[in-house]
């Protein structure tokens, strides 16, 4: 037991140490840089003019629930993850070595490395970029600025901190939610990938997780009424209350029990193709 958990976790370190020195990984910064442009920018220039700096936490949890990011975050982890899982090469005598199972464990705990970094990523510039203050409640700047510039209320930067958040949850519920959520997206994505590339040792994986993301993103903007099943929807907090009855559009807590079922039924599919990989008939997995 104590020599597949060392397996297991040298597999993982290996496969992350050789994720996070691609060169590829640059793609994330490009991204960093997009979301100041897109989200950080906007509503530090609205604080500024209400005359009150934001809280520091308040421009991840815009980057988090925003339906345009939705749909490029997840496309742009897909494009560090498109070359995982290694199938080839030295990679079938160290799956050989080491046995299936450890193998696949290892690739689940590099997964989960990854995304953490990838979220904390996310999370540390948002928080860097934002010029905040510290504080565990909304500011004012995000609350009360539709009320002093009425006629600001509807656009673009007014809608990404909706008041169905600043009305309903208290922000470091929001902070952790977002970050669990948009966690559990990306895990769901990988796991697709990872099945379908066991099963068929192709990139149809790859079509599949970017399909999720258009249907997902699709019925996060049309509103369509299977959008609870796909897993966008469940990922964007504000979208499960109203602007300001208590009432929940969607409880959050079926969102966690979504992700929950879909995770594990994914870890199985996974398990269940790996009992039917076979790399060459000389090889024993």
């Amino acid at each position: 037991m104590r020599n597949s958990l060392k397996q297991i976790a040298s597999s993982a370190r290996t496969e992350y140490v050789s994720w996070i020195t691609n060169p590829r990984v640059v793609i994330l910064g490009v991204l960093l840089i997009f979301i100041k442009t897109l989200a950080i920018d906007p509503l530090s220039n609205r604080a500024e003019k209400f005359g009150e700096k934001m809280i520091f936490w308040e421009p991840f949890i815009a980057v988090g629930n925003s339906q345009m990011l939705m749909l490029f975050i997840p496309l742009v982890f897909l494009m560090l993850l498109s070359d995982y899982p290694k199938l080839g090469g030295n990679a079938l005598f160290y799956i050989s070595r080491i046995g299936k199972r450890n193998w696949l464990c290892g690739q689940i705990l590099f997964l989960i490395m990854a995304i953490g970094t990838f979220m904390a990523a996310i999370l540390g510039a948002s928080i860097l970029f934002s010029g905040g203050r510290f504080g565990d409640n909304w500011s004012d700047a995000v609350t009360k600025y539709g009320a002093r510039f009425p006629a600001e209320a509807y656009n673009f930067d007014s809608q990404l901190l909706p008041s169905n958040l600043y009305n309903q949850i208290p922000m470091i519920t929001a902070v952790v939610q977002t970050f669990v959520l948009m966690s559990a997206y990306l895990l769901v994505l990988a796991l697709t990938i990872y099945a379908l590339k066991i099963c068929f040792n192709n990139s149809s994986g790859l079509a599949a997780a970017v399909g999720v993301i258009a249907a997902g993103t699709a019925s996060t903007m049309f509103g369509t009424g299977l959008r609870w099943a796909l897993p966008a929807s469940n990922t964007i907090v504000w979208m499960h209350y109203t602007e300001i009855l208590s009432e929940p559009v969607y409880p959050v807590w079926a969102s966690f029990a979504y992700f929950g079922a879909v995770l594990a039924a994914l870890v199985a599919l996974n398990f269940t193709a790996l009992k039917k990989l076979k790399f060459t008939e000389s090889v024993e997995l």
